[in-house]
């Protein structure tokens, strides 16, 4: 009988089962990167483009693009286009972040062949249907009115605002922004980057037949250009900004500073360093600033990284009579970083915490197809990057952390406060 009272064995884990990729190439040059799982009858099909909103000539362009996109093609209009999807049980998306665009379809390997088509239709012939673009607007001005109202987004742009100065990473989206965008401004920012040739990622299981298919489908496209060149130049205004906002019961608190991409030789030993400080719920910040003083429900601290700019943000929401008591805090923790040896025991935690989480977030083969889609945007090795973070989590030493920590958290933070 399982004695509850006895805790489960426990051991680190040793090797990441994961997929290795075959890649195959369309006669057209297009490349397809497989990740292979024949245990259940799906496909997911990413076509990644190099381009997102750092390509905005006007701040939503892509955005209401992508959301355009799926509302109709001109082979496939409006409500057929839909109706067509949920015959198949399939799902039609396109996603934009800051650097790429990715049109998606997830849905049965049987019926691949009669919905590539529908995917074809979407990437070279949307029909961005006049009243379709009206109403796209109109939700994204209504989420934005919803937003501006929250502290915590409030202090987000406010800090992006200064920290990515320089650079369109910074620009948020406005109200004034989308209606100023026309019909013919999405149009234009189509014909000028869904010509950018594409990656072709599929996960599932995939066979022969289905290359034949994508090659019968796809082969007459041609994607001419390369992506664009970036020539924004950062320059960061680093302040201590106070925002007051009337009727406030609860304050938001943004700190951020310039950090290193995916592929320094510090990163891993940083990401570490970080996940110490206030990457997970038994942190550093969590434990002082949630636990023992009680002045937020959570904190966070996490890297962010993007293809041209990287930077470190910690961000809480926190009790409107301890703003300052927190920003405190936050540095003191910092200092004890940089100042004392992290425990023996702690490094052990994080340890087994960090190659949990990369263990849980390759579970699947469509978690290990983002994560592979990822990489290929950054130009990494999918499988060597995570086996160098895997040996550099194991690795890890006191005396590591305390140097990285000294490296990067002595930079001066741009904090943000809204209360």
């Amino acid at each position: 009988m399982l004695d509850r009272q006895i805790a489960p064995q426990s051991f680190m884990l040793k090797d990441l089962a994961l997929t290795k990729p075959e890649v195959k190439e369309l006669s057209n040059g297009l490349s397809i990167h497989i990740i292979q799982d024949e245990t259940n009858p799906v496909l997911k099909i990413d076509f990644l483009f190099a381009a997102g909103k750092v390509n905005d000539e006007k701040s939503g362009q892509s955005l209401i693009c992508a959301k355009a996109m799926v509302e109709g093609t001109k082979s496939y209009p409006g409500s057929e286009l839909q109706e067509l999807l949920d015959h198949y049980g399939a799902h039609l998306d396109v996603s934009v972040d800051y650097d790429h665009t990715t049109v998606s379809l997830l849905c049965l390997k049987e019926h691949i062949n009669p919905l590539l088509p529908v995917l074809k239709s979407a990437i070279t012939e949307p029909l961005f249907d006049e009243a379709d673009f009206e109403k796209i607007k109109l939700q994204q001005i209504q989420k934005i009115r919803v937003n501006n109202q929250k502290n915590a987004l409030i202090a987000t742009k406010n800090l992006r605002n200064k920290l990515l100065n320089g650079t369109p990473y910074a620009t948020t989206l406005e109200e004034e922004h989308l209606k100023a965008i026309t019909k013919d401004d999405i149009e234009d920012y189509f014909k000028q980057y869904f010509t950018i040739k594409p990656e072709i990622i599929i996960a599932g299981d995939f066979d022969d037949d289905i290359f034949k298919f994508l090659e019968e489908h796809f082969v007459m496209l041609e994607f001419s250009r390369q992506e664009e060149q970036y020539d924004s130049k950062l320059s960061p205004v680093i302040v201590d900004d106070l925002i007051k906002r009337d009727g406030s019961v609860q304050a938001s608190i943004r700190m951020g500073a310039i950090s290193i991409n995916r592929n320094h030789p510090d990163y891993f030993d940083l990401s570490i360093a970080n996940e110490i400080l206030g990457g997970y719920f038994g942190s550093r910040l969590m434990k002082n600033i949630r636990e023992d003083k009680g002045y937020t429900y959570g904190i966070y601290s996490v890297l962010i990284n993007y293809k041209h700019l990287d930077y470190h943000i910690i961000g809480a929401d926190v009790k409107i009579d301890h703003v300052e008591d927190t920003v405190s805090e936050v540095y003191k923790e910092m200092e004890l970083l940089k100042n004392s040896l992290v425990p023996e025991e702690e490094i052990e935690t994080i340890k087994n915490y960090m190659l949990g989480k990369i263990a849980s977030s390759l579970d699947t083969v469509f978690h290990q197809s983002e994560n592979y889609k990822s990489k290929l945007a950054e130009g990494a090795n999918y499988l060597d990057y995570f086996d160098a973070y895997v040996k550099s989590i194991r690795n890890i030493t006191a005396d590591r952390i305390l140097e990285i920590s000294n490296k990067y958290f002595s930079e001066k933070y741009c904090v943000v406060k809204v209360a």
